[in-house]
């Protein structure tokens, strides 16, 4: 200890700290620097209320049950005030449902055991209680009735209008039939990154699931195909934060919009088309591989007609007894080996295009028949029954473009603009490609928009950029340009070039 410097600390988390009428408070105090730090400390907690800045009214003790006035005695009895001891030096103050004349400077103290008075005894924190401007609700019905294999489409609205410097993070949940507590599907924190919950992060991984964020308050789920296991109740829940002095993020809202009962019935025909290549993006030269598997466990013994079809055109189609008819599209190359298509298993359907060209791309789906076979051996063909459609694009051969840009010392939100300028033109400026908002909406820019540009944020601190089927035109110097913004005005801007170079 330095000569003359202060031996005995009380310190307590720094204010001003803004709550929510009718939440939690909870402030931690602890002191140092006495000689005996084994023995149990005595604390007391004061307030000092805006309408009376002269007068420090008591409100609880470790050391009295009497200590409070009446206007906290009850509170204090019932519990709702109290004090938990964390360390012989430290506690921690809470009040459960915070009231409006809850707010002011509230006072940690300490008892002195000693003979002689060196240093600080108590220790100010200043709380303000505002209104709780947080609002959840869902469009959708309160009731909701799907096939296996459908697509659930669901919305919700989430914002607040406190004028502090507050994010919301987000999460759709459901609970399972059967489960006592709901599990998240998919969430956005606060600082914008997404994440699939527990059970869901294959689905997320393959496409299935989806969070998008459209505008200042709408959030969109979609699940491409329910399951069965998906029935239950699923609900929004949005989390207001707020930053306290200490630079520590505290959850000071949450609300959840009412519960939707989603019911999942079995579909006697069961259909998944998948992609069993490593992408769905393809090139030109690779192989795509289609399955069609039929779940027909309520119509055994019966007999299919399967096809495939690319944007409504059949290409193949495989009759009840295994029979293979092709469209006059891609009879041609089927002669030529590159078109091949066979039920693989009772109820497995398989087809394959090697080489695949770019007028491959588009939307396939398997379409099957119930085929009824009567005395005389003749097929009677029943109503037909779609798959979802898988959307396959195919380029011709190039290389894609991926910058990532890494950025340190995050404190406020923040905005990336992906810019660009060509190296035949090196004195031109840097113009604007693609960039992600202070909200995570995505600002393009008309003439990338159709070149398979993105812009993703895979981590709080990661910026990802990513260009298909670069053209040679497309050499020169990329840059990331990131601003840190405090509410709506930038405090801080960096950039980052790479220059690039597209070979033939």
């Amino acid at each position: 200890m330095f000569p003359g410097e202060a031996r005995v600390q009380t310190e307590a988390q720094a204010g001003p700290l803004y709550r929510v009428l009718g939440a939690p408070l909870a402030i931690s105090c602890n002191v140092s620097g006495f000689r005996d730090e084994a023995s149990v400390k005595h604390f007391s907690f004061y307030i000092n209320k805006p309408a009376n800045p002269g007068l420090d009214i008591n409100i609880i003790s470790t050391n009295d049950r009497g200590f409070g006035f009446a206007i906290y005695q009850q509170r204090v009895r019932s519990g709702e005030i109290f004090i938990t001891r964390v360390s012989p030096n430290s506690v921690i103050f809470e009040i459960q449902s915070l009231q409006r004349g809850d707010e002011g400077d509230y006072d940690c103290s300490v008892e002195n055991s000693e003979y002689t008075y060196d240093g600080s005894y108590s220790v100010k924190t200043a709380v303000k209680v505002i209104d709780d401007s947080l609002s959840v609700s869902s469009p959708a019905s309160t009731s909701l009735s799907f096939n296996e294999g459908e697509a659930l489409t669901l919305t919700c609205q989430a914002s607040s209008n406190t004028i502090q410097h507050t994010h919301l993070s987000f999460a759709w949940y459901l609970q399972r039939d059967g489960e006592d507590d709901a599990r998240p599907i998919i969430s956005l924190d606060r600082d914008f990154t997404l994440r699939p919950g527990r059970g869901f992060e294959a689905r997320y991984q393959a496409g299935l699931v989806r969070l998008d964020k459209l505008g200042e308050a709408t959030y969109r789920l979609k699940v491409s195909q329910l399951e069965l296991s998906d029935q239950g109740k699923i609900h929004c829940q949005a989390q207001e934060w707020i930053q306290d002095p200490d630079r520590s993020w505290y959850p000071i809202a949450t609300k959840d919009a009412e519960k939707i009962t989603l019911e999942v019935k079995p579909d006697a025909l069961s259909l998944a088309v998948r992609i069993l290549a490593q992408h769905t993006a393809l090139q030109e030269g690779q192989e795509l591989l289609l399955s069609c598997s039929v779940d027909t466990s309520n119509l055994e013994g019966s007999f299919f007609s399967v096809a495939f079809l690319r944007e409504g055109v059949e290409l193949a189609r495989i009759g009840p007894t295994g029979v293979l008819s092709v469209g006059p599209e891609y009879s041609g190359r089927e002669n030529q080996g590159e078109l091949r298509a066979a039920r693989t298993g009772s109820r497995d359907y398989r087809l394959i295009l090697r080489p695949v060209r770019t007028e491959d791309q588009g939307e396939y789906k398997c379409r099957v028949w119930p085929e009824e076979r009567g005395l005389d051996g003749v097929f009677t063909q029943g109503a037909s029954q779609d798959s979802s459609s898988q959307l396959v694009s195919i380029s011709a051969t190039g290389d894609r473009l991926r910058l990532a840009c890494e950025v340190e010392g995050v404190k406020g939100r923040l905005t990336v603009a992906w810019q660009y300028k060509s190296s035949s033109t090196p004195a031109a400026l840097f113009t604007n490609v693609i960039g992600l908002s202070q909200e995570g909406v995505i600002e393009e820019t008309e003439e990338f928009r159709s070149r398979g540009v993105r812009a993703t944020r895979p981590a709080a601190n990661v910026f990802v950029f990513e260009l298909d089927e670069v053209k040679l035109s497309d050499s020169g110097v990329y840059q990331c340009a990131v601003s840190e913004w405090n509410t709506n005005s930038k405090v801080h801007s960096q950039s980052q070039a790479a220059a690039v170079t597209v070979t033939p």
